[in-house]
């Protein structure tokens, strides 16, 4: 803008040098008696005038001194203006043929100053020519006189002609040729905003945050890409809906939904809401900002992916009760250890006292033997139990796993029934074990795979209960690794946990009946002997638990390799 303005002075400064060498012409001209009624002197000193202030700006333009805006340009415009209007007074006023020249003044000052100042000019052009008019009513006014001698009368009048049509082609031309200018100007300035915008749209769509501009009315002006995923309901010109319209929201402490805060009293606020992006659950802050000062003010809200922080939160938190989960299940361990260790000598008494019993009947009945079986668990199930206290007291790990090479699952599977169905009788026939199970063997610890057994047995009947069902057991391998499949026909899985079976304390069961920590203890379990644990619902109805665990190590037998039989003799 500055070269533009500096261009506009020398234009002025060029054509008022070729001006005020036509009046000092004229002057001169009125001196040798060729125009006798012009007031020679008069011209002259206007001209000398002219120069001067010409010279002073130009002078002061190579310095760098003289304003080079618009309004300087129309300030000199009318300043020639002034002049060009004595000029004519001294040639004779309205008689004199050059008065047309205001025309070019005029055209001046709209070019440099726009409509408002055009008229400004033309104002000045009548108040000048009323002047210029006066000497014919009021004589005293007059100082000159159109009067050439011949030739000059007519090479005036055809000087003032060619001039006047010169002059106002000129100024078209350099008219038309600076909006020419302009246009590529702003040609070009379009098409670097167009790139630049491209350049951050592009920029924008590939944050990891969305963003996106409100207008006061409530009409989404601009969004990004991550925007339009988070909230596809509300389209570019369309109005605006809340990402979390639909979901938990959690808002700030003013409990004020954050874009009515800065819609109404122009204040920024923020929320979280859950969203799902491309098929994964993600957890979102929206942050709120007015930008203007109108009522209501345009909005921009920046969507940042909380994801991470908001799972780092929860294991803090899980960390902190798992901690002091842990102490006080090392005090409870600490108080278990003696009446465990009462119970398991009372079993051990209970199954020597059985074991003289069945030596003094002839034929043992099925009471004894019953209870032998029930003591047997007793005992079996409290060294578990020792196990597992042992293992509290020395640090709290209870997925420690001692792996055992072909651990057969039909046992595993039948000690967990007894523990799940021991003592109620009427749930024994809701625990069906396929024949699948005698042939398979794991690698793994025999009391730990019936620990996640239990729980999942235990799980599937409580999901049962009010229904009713089976609980069917079955298992299949493909020699490497050996899945342990538990059907039941209850409910199924709630699609709201599907993804949180696994974490602690998350539970279905109402407060009372579960911790959450069954599920949790279970997977971990099988991750430590090296397996998986997974569920799922199945198309006929109900859930299915896998357990999938490395198969025994495959050994071959010896077999006696006969000695290569002798030729007879």
């Amino acid at each position: 803008m500055q070269e533009f303005g500096l261009d506009r002075t020398r234009w002025l400064i060029q054509m008022r040098w070729g001006a005020m060498s036509g009046a000092m012409v004229g002057a001169f001209l009125a001196f040798l008696g060729y125009f006798p009624g012009v007031a020679g002197r008069l011209m002259l000193a206007l001209g000398v005038v002219g120069f001067v202030f010409n010279f002073v700006l130009w002078r002061g333009l190579r310095s760098g001194v003289v304003a080079v805006g618009p309004r300087a340009g129309v300030a000199q415009a009318l300043v020639d203006l002034l002049l060009l209007t004595l000029l004519l007074w001294a040639a004779g006023g309205v008689e004199t043929p050059f008065l047309p020249f205001y025309v070019f003044h005029v055209a001046l000052i709209a070019i440099l100053g726009g409509p408002r100042w055009t008229l400004v000019a033309i104002g000045f052009c009548f108040f000048g020519a009323a002047f210029l008019a006066m000497p014919l009513v009021v004589p005293e006014l007059r100082i000159g006189r159109w009067d050439p001698v011949p030739p000059f009368d007519v090479l005036s009048e055809v000087a003032a002609f060619v001039a006047t049509v010169i002059g106002a082609a000129y100024i078209v031309m350099h008219a038309a040729r600076e909006l020419r200018a302009r246009e590529k100007a702003l040609a070009a300035a379009r098409d670097r905003a167009a790139l630049e915008y491209q350049l951050l749209s592009n920029t924008l769509d590939e944050l990891e945050a969305g963003l996106e501009v409100i207008g006061g009315d409530g009409t989404v002006l601009w969004r990004n890409r991550r925007a339009e995923a988070l909230a596809p309901a509300s389209r570019v010109g369309g109005a605006w809906t809340c990402a979390g319209e639909l979901r938990a929201c959690e808002r700030d402490a003013s409990g004020v939904c954050p874009m009515h805060g800065a819609r109404e009293g122009g204040e920024s606020g923020r929320c979280r809401f859950a969203a799902s992006v491309a098929g994964e659950e993600r957890v979102y802050e929206m942050l709120v900002f007015p930008i203007d000062e109108a009522s209501p003010p345009r909005v921009m809200n920046l969507y940042v992916d909380r994801t991470s922080a908001t799972l780092a939160e929860r294991q803090l938190v899980l960390a902190e009760r798992l901690a002091s989960l842990g102490r006080v299940a090392q005090g409870v361990a600490h108080e278990l250890n003696t009446p465990l260790a009462t119970i398991r000598t009372l079993a051990a008494d209970m199954l020597q006292a059985l074991s003289t019993l069945r030596a003094d009947e002839e034929e043992p009945g099925e009471l004894t033997q019953d209870l032998g079986e029930s003591a047997t668990l007793i005992r079996d199930e409290t060294r578990r139990l020792g196990r597992i206290t042992q293992a509290l007291l020395a640090g709290g790990d209870l997925v420690r796993a001692r792996i055992d090479d072909g651990v057969p699952l039909v046992a595993v599977a039948q000690r967990a029934k007894a523990i799940v169905v021991a003592g109620v009788r009427d749930d024994e026939r809701k625990v069906e074990l396929d024949d699948s199970l005698e042939r398979l063997e794991v690698a793994g610890d025999k009391d730990r795979l019936v620990q996640i057994l239990v729980n999942l047995f235990q799980n599937a009947l409580d999901a049962m209960r009010p229904t009713g069902g089976t609980l069917r057991v079955h298992g299949e391998t493909d020699g490497r690794q050996v899945r342990l499949l538990v059907d039941d026909e209850g409910p199924g899985l709630p699609e709201a946990m599907a993804s949180r079976l696994f974490e602690p304390f998350a539970t279905t069961k109402p407060p009372g009946e579960g911790t959450g920590l069954g599920l949790y203890t279970s997977y971990m379990l099988a991750q430590a002997m090296g397996g998986t644990l997974t569920l799922e619902n199945r198309e006929e109805g109900g859930a299915r638990a896998v357990i999938a665990l490395p198969a025994r190590t495959v050994r071959l037998p010896l077999v006696d390799v006969p000695a290569p039989a002798r030729a007879a003799p």
